[in-house]
This record gives C-alpha cells, sequence and structure tokens, in this order.
C-alpha cells in the first residue's frame, strides 16, 4: 500500500472521484492538458490504425498527482496513465501498475530508451513506465531587470551568497518577485525538487550521501543535518530575514501560470525551476519563439552553497512517464496506445517542438535535436546530475520537505522546522529508520 502520510491527502476525495470518471471505453487514457501535444496526435494515429476507440480524460496539471494516486488505490484509474516518475516506485509497489518490459521486449523501438531513465521508472528491476523527457534544473533570470539592477549578464553565480546579493539588487531595483524559489505544500513536488533539493546536494560535501533525503546504502532517512539546517536557512533568508520575494505566488490558484506571467510581465528575476521552462515561459504547448526567448531570459546552473568541499555546480532530474494499470482489461490494447504515443515521428516531433530533453538516442543523436542551441547546452548539464530518492516512502518524505518550507513561509524558525521534520520522520517510519549527521 502506499503510505498513510501521503493517502491522507487524498482519502477524502475517493467518492467525488468515483463520481467523476467517466464510463469505460475500450480504452481509457488519462493525462496532464500540458502534454496534450504529444497525447493526443498519439491517440488519433492508434484509433485510425486500430479501428478502437479511445476515452481520453485531460486534467489540469494543479493537483493531477494526487489525483493519479487516488484513482488508482480507488480501482477508478483510466486504463494508461501520465504520471511523474517520482510516483513510479511507490505504485509499483503497491501493485497498481503493470509491468511494461515484457510488454515491450517486441516493440523495435524499445531498444533506443537510455537505461538510466529506465532506471528511473523502475522498481525491483522491473520497469512500469516509459518516459515522456527528462529534465534538468537551473536558475533562469529576466534580462531586462538585471539591467536594471546593474548586474552583468551573462549572470554565473558561483555561491548562495551570489544569488542572495543578486536578489537584494532587484529588490532595490523595484522589481516585485527578486528570487521566486518554489516554497510550500501547494508547490508539491517542485518545492522538493526545484528548491530543497537542488540547493541540498551543494550544501555540504557528497561524501556518504550527506547531501541528500536518504543514505542510499542504508536507507535510512536523514532527519538532521548540516545540508539540511543550510538549505532551510537559505528559505528562511529569501522569505523572513531579507525577504527577498514575497510568498504569494506559492499560494497561487495556478502557481505555473502566475509565474509565468510574472516573467512574461517582467515582475520576476530569478526563478528557481527547470529546463523544460524553455518551451514554457508562456505557453507550453505553444511556444515563443528562440528570438523571444533569448531576448528575455538567460540562465546559469544552481551553484553550491561556497561550503569547503561542497560541490561547485548541482543538478537533479526527473520527469514524466507512461505506464499501463494493473487493472486493464486488455494490457496489450494498452501497450499498443503507448507505443502509438511513442512512435518515432510523433515522439520526435513533439520533443523538438517543445524543446524538451529527449530520453531515446534516436531523437537525442539526430542532427534536428543537437542543432538546438538550448538542447545541446543544457542536455550537457546532464553528464552530472542525479535522480530523486524514489522508494516506497519517497511521497510522504517529500510531503514533509513540503511542510517545512511551508513553515519557513509562516516565520517558523529553522532549528524548529528541523526538529519538526527530524520527529514526524521517526514518526512514520521508525527510530531506527533515520538518522543525524554531526
Amino acid at each position: 500500500m502506499l503510505k498513510k502520510g501521503f493517502l491522507t491527502t487524498v482519502a477524502a476525495l475517493s467518492l467525488m472521484a468515483t463520481a467523476a470518471i467517466p464510463a469505460r471505453a475500450e480504452v481509457t487514457f488519462m493525462y496532464p492538458e500540458w502534454i496534450a501535444a504529444l497525447v493526443e496526435p498519439g491517440i488519433a494515429n492508434f484509433e485510425k490504425e486500430s479501428g478502437e476507440t479511445v476515452k481520453g480524460i485531460k486534467l489540469p496539471g494543479q493537483g493531477y498527482d494526487q489525483r493519479i494516486a487516488l484513482d488508482l488505490s480507488a480501482g477508478t484509474a483510466a486504463d494508461v496513465n501520465v504520471m511523474d516518475s517520482f510516483m513510479v516506485s511507490e505504485l509499483a509497489a503497491a501493485g497498481y501498475l503493470e509491468p511494461i518490459g515484457p510488454l515491450a521486449e517486441k516493440w523495435d523501438q524499445y531498444q533506443y530508451y537510455l537505461p538510466g531513465l529506465l532506471e528511473v521508472a523502475s522498481y525491483q528491476g522491473q520497469v512500469y513506465a516509459l518516459p515522456t523527457d527528462t529534465d534538468v534544473r537551473m536558475l533562469w533570470y529576466d534580462k531586462s531587470n538585471f539591467e536594471k539592477a546593474g548586474i552583468t549578464v551573462p549572470w554565473e553565480p558561483k555561491t548562495w551568497a551570489d544569488i542572495l546579493d543578486a536578489a537584494q539588487k532587484l529588490k532595490d531595483a523595484g522589481v516585485q518577485y527578486p528570487f521566486q524559489l518554489p516554497a510550500g505544500t501547494k508547490q508539491a513536488e517542485a518545492a522538493t525538487m526545484q528548491g530543497v533539493y537542488m540547493a541540498l546536494l551543494g550544501a555540504d560535501v557528497p561524501e556518504g550521501d550527506r547531501n541528500r533525503l536518504l543514505n542510499r546504502e542504508t536507507n535510512q532517512w536523514i532527519g538532521d543535518s548540516p545540508a539540511l539546517r543550510r538549505t532551510f536557512d537559505l528559505y528562511h533568508q529569501v522569505y523572513v530575514d531579507k525577504k527577498l520575494n514575497p510568498a504569494d505566488l506559492n499560494y497561487a490558484t495556478d502557481i505555473g501560470a502566475a509565474v509565468r506571467q510574472s516573467l512574461a510581465d517582467d515582475k520576476l528575476g530569478i526563478l528557481a525551476s527547470g529546463s523544460w521552462e524553455d518551451a514554457c515561459l508562456w505557453d507550453c504547448n505553444t511556444p515563443p519563439s528562440r528570438e523571444e526567448r533569448d531576448a528575455q531570459v538567460g540562465w546559469t546552473p544552481w551553484p553550491g552553497s561556497g561550503e569547503p568541499g561542497a560541490k561547485t555546480t548541482t543538478n537533479i532530474s526527473g520527469g514524466w512517464t507512461i505506464g499501463i494499470n494493473s487493472k486493464a482489461t486488455d494490457k496489450d490494447l494498452a501497450f499498443k496506445l503507448v507505443t502509438a504515443i511513442f512512435d518515432e515521428a510523433n515522439f520526435k516531433a513533439w520533443t523538438l517542438s517543445t524543446h524538451r530533453m529527449a530520453v531515446r538516442t534516436d531523437i537525442s543523436e539526430s542532427p534536428e535535436y543537437m542543432a538546438d542551441p538550448f538542447l545541446a547546452k543544457a542536455t550537457a548539464l546532464a553528464a552530472d546530475t542525479t535522480g530523486r530518492d524514489t522508494i516506497p516512502g519517497y511521497q510522504t518524505v517529500s510531503a514533509l520537505i513540503q511542510q517545512a518550507t511551508s513553515d519557513i513561509l509562516d516565520g517558523v524558525s529553522v532549528d524548529e522546522v528541523v526538529q519538526n521534520y527530524h520527529d514526524a520522520l521517526v514518526d512514520e517510519f521508525g527510530a531506527d529508520k533515520v538518522i543525524t549527521y554531526e
């Protein structure tokens, strides 16, 4: 089963979700609206070639992760589902997903998937979903606001102090949102990945997993460490001590839309986000031209904290996937729909048009892909990246991290935030599964 700490956030919605799912067609498919440009042409091709009908269930991106977990646990999920890669191991462990490896072995395009990205979508050695894209994370910045603040472009911060210094200059220049660092429970996984983990990886020396949430050798969650304290202190400086950013974007009705609108309106200085922003600065399905993007924004790798022995830059990668419900009536037909979506022509066209990082060598090694200057440069960052601690229990830990950042937004001290986080881990997993680094 999924961890109780995660399920309690969605269990109360089960009756509503059951009523909301439409009558099942021969194949049903649920996906967030931002990926429609990949999914819908694939569905059309599948219907044309197979003569079968697909019932598509397109939902807003906000709250989509919770909806997937709820539907699968309630037995009301679609046959085929798009899901964030961080969910795969826990959903697979709960028995909600069908192993996709045996179905894919006879598909001639399966050979092109990068093994490391298939591993992200695996559990106990079996692949349970196919990745749609991968990503790297970085700091984006508005060039016109940097000019107004007197900050040299291209911007290349070497430490966290450089980021805070730039944010202060942006604040002094009247920029409304000097440094949008994702925080709070409504930001969900964005708070964990785009904010906390990117800082955490460069907060301390990397030996012994001192700068992670999990000690991967012992499978113990890290309840207190210098890296955690430095990371939470960075949040405290941004939102409390130095007041370098208002918190309201973290509570917006549609956070992604609000952040991107602020960037489009030149109200934002620095944004902690990822490679997908190259396509999504204004609209994920209708990206701005290369000239428009390059004129308004630049990007730079996340620097380390500047502490002795810490990494100079950091990165962590994730991505989205498509998997098959273990309760799907016709799993072979469901997989044929998956292959129609991932057929090279459709998959490559979407990857290139939305400027996303490729997960297959037949696309990443193509001349068209390498000709994109952003993809060519950003893909190089993946050479020194890592992934989340995707073992059962991660979703609960991520939710606790999000709560910790929410507490900081409310002004709670770093000491209290760390103590609350540590105690919540012990309560959830037991004292023997939680360690402290001095």
